[in-house]
């Protein structure tokens, strides 16, 4: 007799796009695990609903030039310019690919949950996503959310975890766990540890724990996505928001990047 198919489970991914979030996609749509119904790309600029120019002036208060600029090549320059030459944006590969996509500032507000009901999902993923979600679109029977989270939760919770490991010289890893309403606290499906090659950029260390997070995804079997509820999070947490642009020099005077010129390159090479 031949092996029994198993059906890809249907996902919807919801990320800020750009050479990350298209990096976690291009791994969804080629893993044969899951059939990709949907995506969710936030348009969201730091603060909820602000527009780009205000949301992008409170980037530069708090995080300096350095930051916004990095935080704008990565995502919303890598779009348009994914747009061009099909690569680096997962704008692009959902027109290429014909996924449908949802542009959205706030995931939770009407239409965000509407676009995420017609799609009838199985499972939510989340990876470099901005926004938090309120509990009709939390992990609960009936619909996985799990996040992909580049630290060894509950080490280094909220954001820029790879940015905050440097200044402390913390430990490096990925997480996959349930998405729950407090922030990067939900129960832990999966988790692996890294140690990063010297003088590599917070952009590629990211990149390459996103990476593993995909990998140990994949890993998981249906009954411990949809059914399983995971381990609770176990030791001393920290958490950080976004950093300031003091910390981001500091990272600088310690001889480290946020990223380098040739980082571009390795992520166009690769999409």
């Amino acid at each position: 007799m031949g092996q029994e198919l198993i059906a890809p489970l249907r996902v919807v991914f919801l990320s800020s796009g750009g050479l990350l979030g298209d990096a976690v996609l291009k791994r969804l749509v080629s893993s044969g695990r899951f059939d990709v119904a949907g995506v969710v790309r936030s348009r969201r600029v730091m603060i909820p609903g602000a527009g780009f120019l205000r949301g992008a002036a409170a980037y530069f208060n708090r995080c300096g030039i350095l930051y916004t600029v990095y935080i704008w090549t990565i995502t919303t320059f890598a779009e348009f310019l994914g747009l061009a030459t099909g690569t680096g944006s997962i704008t692009a590969r959902c027109r290429k690919l014909g996924i449908p996509m949802l542009h959205s500032r706030d995931v939770n507000s009407p239409s965000g949950l509407d676009f995420i009901q017609k799609k009838n999902p199985q499972l939510l993923v989340t990876a470099h996503f901005d926004q938090l979600l309120h509990p009709p679109i939390c992990d609960r029977v009936g619909l996985a959310v799990l996040n992909i989270h580049p630290s060894p939760l509950p080490y280094c919770r909220g954001i820029e975890p790879v940015l905050h490991a440097m200044l402390a010289g913390g430990s490096y890893g990925t997480t996959v766990h349930r998405l729950v309403e407090s922030i990067d606290a939900g129960a832990v499906l999966a988790t692996s540890n890294h140690m990063p090659k010297r003088n590599q950029s917070v952009l590629r260390v990211t990149h390459q724990l996103i990476s593993d997070g995909m990998g140990l995804l994949e890993k998981l079997s249906d009954d411990q996505i949809l059914k399983g509820s995971g381990t609770p999070q176990q030791g001393d947490s920290t958490y950080h928001s976004w950093p300031k642009a003091k910390q981001v020099r500091q990272l600088y005077f310690s001889g480290k990047q946020l990223m380098k010129p040739s980082d571009l390159n390795f992520f166009f090479r690769c999409s």
